[in-house]
């Protein structure tokens, strides 16, 4: 049984304490976006400057290289259990420098993963390099790649533009590394700085999305992600950054602390910019989504149209959670099996383009039909499938079905309107029911 180390009040970041190798295979859940900052095996001895001061580079026993094929073996592990993790059209971000990144890059592309980037961060205040035999390390890079070939992701392409002059936002990111401000409850040795967390969260996910941090520290991204308004799990083995963590996260539940910071991230025109595109961002959970019926031997077919049909109601005979306001509707998942309480989603959606309601003279194939009138759905584009939405769930969890009228409509398979907060906290509670006495839950 999980147990997290630290939950949050508002169920929004969760801190795990253990190996992410023995953590990751008990999860039942998958992730939107993945930030790993994994070892970077430079421990080896040698020195740096900071603040004018020689200082060791070593940050621990974590960090120390053991071999290629140690680097090598211990990236494809961590990886493969993350891929597992991550919702078929999610993103991962890895950051490196030039001691694991190759290798990151290499197990990337072995395991099935697209890159889509590779982003240079460029420190504005980088160490100097004292021995004066190399050029100054001034860079790091962050691969971003999703998790299949042939399933899109998500870009928050107009936002990136917008905050690079109204032009295409190049790979190379010109960013400072942490400020004294973000060292209030503690530092970690390799800690990555808010502005760059926030940038690359806003560019890959939506409002409310579940981020993982594997190797989480002291946990920069569940802040950034938290920040803004996006869900959070890190996992870590060290129980000082752990406590880091829960410290930042109770420092910035101070609404003000939170509006502070909000202004002082770097990489926006003005300091009110962030916060104000946080206000008018669309919270996905709050999107209503249509049910359809389809039937398990008709599923193969329908994945090749981009043309959907629902059975309809007289606007007479309305239900609450039906028909009324369908064509406002953004997206349709299918299911198929049915019993008397529950239904099978399939795992199979797609974006909704319109959704006009027609008589059955209008509809080729249609025309002798016993019902008179249909909702055609035109889809953006056809189905894709997601194996995070296939399950089986609770009707009476989704619909008020105490009256014998709604539960007639609804076994005529006329589509049913809700929200996708709604579907997932339906979701949510059949894992709890089938997992009682679990006490973590970023399941929903």
């Amino acid at each position: 049984m999980l147990k997290p180390y630290f939950k949050s009040d508002d169920n929004n970041f969760y801190l795990l304490h253990g190996d992410i190798l023995e953590l990751l295979p008990q999860f039942d859940f998958k992730f939107d976006m993945v930030f790993a900052d994994p070892p970077y095996f430079l421990s080896n001895g040698g020195m740096s400057v900071q603040n004018g001061t020689i200082v060791s580079v070593n940050k621990g026993s974590w960090d120390k290289s053991h071999g290629f094929d140690y680097i090598n073996d211990f990236n494809r592990k961590w990886l493969s259990l993350v891929r597992d993790k991550m919702k078929d059209g999610a993103t991962i971000w890895v950051s490196g420098t030039m001691h694991n990144i190759f290798s990151v890059g290499q197990i990337l592309v072995e395991l099935g993963f697209k890159i889509l980037n590779v982003v240079t961060w460029e420190k504005t205040n980088p160490p100097p390099n004292f021995s004066c035999r190399y050029f100054t390390c001034s860079t790091e890079q962050i691969i971003w790649a999703r998790k299949s070939e042939k399933v899109p992701h998500y870009f928050n392409y107009e936002l990136m533009k917008e905050l690079n002059g109204n032009r295409q936002m190049k790979d190379v990111w010109r960013l400072p590394a942490i400020q004294s401000w973000e060292k209030s409850c503690g530092k970690h040795p390799t800690q990555k700085p808010l502005s760059l967390l926030i940038r690359l969260i806003l560019a890959s996910t939506k409002c409310r999305a579940w981020i993982l941090d594997p190797f989480t520290g002291s946990s920069t991204t569940g802040i950034a992600a938290n920040l803004t308004d996006r869900r959070f799990t890190g996992i870590d083995m060290e129980l000082d950054y752990l406590e880091i963590s829960k410290n930042r996260k109770i420092e910035i539940n101070n609404p003000s602390v939170a509006e502070t910071y909000k202004t002082k991230i770097a990489g926006f025109t003005q300091q009110t910019k962030l916060p104000d595109f946080l206000q008018n961002e669309t919270d996905d959970s709050e999107l209503k989504i249509v049910l359809g019926f389809c039937r398990t031997k008709e599923i193969s077919s329908l994945k090749s149209r981009n043309t959907f049909y629902f059975h309809a109601i007289e606007s007479n005979k309305r239900i609450v959670d039906f028909p009324t306001g369908i064509s406002d509707s953004k997206r349709l998942y299918l299911y198929s099996d049915r019993n008397t309480r529950t239904i099978q989603l399939t795992g199979y959606s797609a974006e909704i383009g319109s959704i006009q309601l027609k008589h059955k003279s209008t509809i080729k194939g249609k025309e002798q039909s016993k019902t008179e009138y249909y909702y055609e759905v035109i889809l953006k584009d056809n189905f894709t499938m997601e194996e995070s939405m296939s399950f089986e769930i609770d009707i009476y969890k989704l619909f008020d079905m105490s009256d014998e009228k709604s539960r007639e409509y609804f076994n005529k398979y006329i589509p049913a309107m809700v929200s996708f907060d709604k579907l997932q906290k339906a979701r949510q509670d059949l894992t709890i029911d089938k997992e009682t006495g679990s006490d973590i839950n970023p399941k929903v």
